[in-house]
């Protein structure tokens, strides 16, 4: 199978860092200003509405995407062709938005809810699509593309939600204004991927007949990750159902308002992790553990920093934010949003961990690493949200993240740099023994040793 090309400078990452970080501010703004559109025309309910929606869609759509867009852009010896992923991601985006539908049914959700619902899926799944050519992209590390989509996504959707709003179609008009945005983003980004010559040799690379063994093969290869997907977004939900459902959807509106605020650490963050990931896979592949481990560290560093500044900006300023972006009414939620600020910088730390395991292709353990995490959540939810509301909420999500960062920290020590660092003592140790003894080891061996090297990694 033909592969990707990789560029290898410091330069080109760092572009595509800066790339990253202005597609994930575009965006980000863009969500905030969804809310903020929402929470003034109905308020806290209003936005607890929405909010809802995107909970009950969250888990199943990430489930289904699979990681396939990180899969694409780290397949560096080009095991499957663009267009195994694209097939798999359509089949599965799909049978997502069924599986939302019958959620809903069996749960009893409202009229009202499910015209919210519906287009919220659709934004879901035009989304879900252009992530997968997204990593045609970030394979080729020309996050342009990726950026200027995001940002087309941002604008439109906020163009189309304000005109809905205006024309008074309320939340579920506004959800039909957010899909519009997506549609758009989806549309710019395909032409532009037929319209690279380069890009499109990738592309269209594997032509004839799509193999459906092959795509099974993949979606089997490809399921850890997406059970991983889901229980990280559990750990994002998770919270929010306890808040509705014993708070309503004014408290969840609360909530999710001051959630929205703390995602300025999460727009460093994926521009750092989206231009580090292919970087990190082949650091790992070509077995330069060093720098892969420093790499890893320097991420955890930047991510703990971050953590502490959106801290320090919720203290010194976040009723300010509250008031000023939303409405006087959510003044009330500063002292959360302080503590998910907190839980937010930990988080950060977590994903940059998480992608530096995926990277080294230690996937299996990962979803026993965030089944503890989400127990912890779900006790703390449990024990917290029935007495404090969404403040107990957030605590429950810093003690889950604490406890997510320790594990994937201990897990990378563990399957990474001990067993690399043991694999090179050994290979050193076996080298002076042979030139000791004077006796050249043979062709096979030296193939036998190589084949468990590669093994252990």
């Amino acid at each position: 199978m033909p592969k990707i090309e990789q560029p290898q400078s410091v330069w080109r990452m760092r572009t595509n860092v800066r790339w990253n970080l202005v597609g994930n501010v575009v965006y980000a703004i863009g969500q905030c200003l969804q809310l903020v559109i929402l929470a003034r025309m109905g308020g806290p309910a209003a936005v607890g509405e929405y909010a809802f929606a995107l909970a009950l869609t969250g888990p199943v759509m990430v489930f289904a995407s699979l990681c396939l867009r990180f899969m694409h852009a780290s397949d560096a010896r080009g095991a499957y062709v663009f267009r195994e992923y694209l097939y798999l991601r359509c089949a599965t985006t799909v049978a997502a938005v069924f599986g939302v539908m019958i959620i809903a049914g069996v749960t009893g959700m409202s009229h009202s809810s499910w015209s919210v619902l519906l287009p919220v899926c659709g934004m879901r799944a035009a989304d879900a699509l252009s992530d997968i050519y997204y990593g045609v992209w970030q394979g080729h590390e020309r996050m342009s593309v990726i950026a200027w989509a995001m940002m087309l996504n941002s604008v439109s959707s906020i163009a189309f939600m304000t005109a809905a709003v205006m024309l008074g179609g309320g939340v579920p008009g506004a959800a039909v204004g957010s899909a519009l945005g997506s549609c758009t983003a989806l549309l710019f980004v395909r032409v532009r991927t037929a319209s690279d010559s380069q890009v499109q040799r990738a592309v269209a690379s594997g032509s004839g007949p799509v193999s459906w063994r092959r795509v099974l093969r993949l979606s089997f290869e490809a399921a850890p990750l997406g059970f991983i997907l889901l229980l990280s977004s559990l750990q994002q939900n998770v919270p929010r159902f306890f808040v509705q459902r014993y708070a309503g959807e004014a408290a969840l509106g609360l909530f999710a308002a001051a959630s929205q605020l703390t995602t300025a650490a999460d727009i460093v963050g994926g521009a750092l992790a989206g231009a580090a990931g292919p970087r990190l896979a082949r650091l790992f592949a070509k077995g330069e553990v060093g720098s892969f481990r420093n790499l890893t560290s320097k991420l955890a560093a930047v991510g703990l920093a971050l953590g502490a500044g959106g801290v320090m900006l919720s203290v010194l300023a976040g009723r300010w934010f509250l008031v000023h972006l939303y409405r006087p009414e959510f003044a009330s939620g500063t002292r959360m949003l302080v503590v998910l600020s907190a839980a937010a910088g930990m988080v950060l730390v977590t994903s940059f961990l998480g992608y530096a395991l995926t990277s080294a292709r230690v996937i299996t353990v990962q979803p026993v690493l965030l089944t503890i995490t989400l127990t912890v959540l779900v006790i703390g939810c449990v024990t917290l949200v029935p007495r404090y509301s969404g403040d107990g909420a957030a605590w429950a999500l810093v003690a889950a993240s604490s406890v997510y960062a320790l594990v994937s920290w201990l897990a990378l020590h563990r399957f990474t740099w001990k067993q690399s660092e043991s694999l090179r003592l050994h290979g050193t140790s076996e080298a002076v023994r042979m030139d000791l003894s004077g006796v050249e080891p043979t062709r096979s061996k030296v193939q036998s040793v190589t084949g468990n090297a590669e093994a252990n990694a």
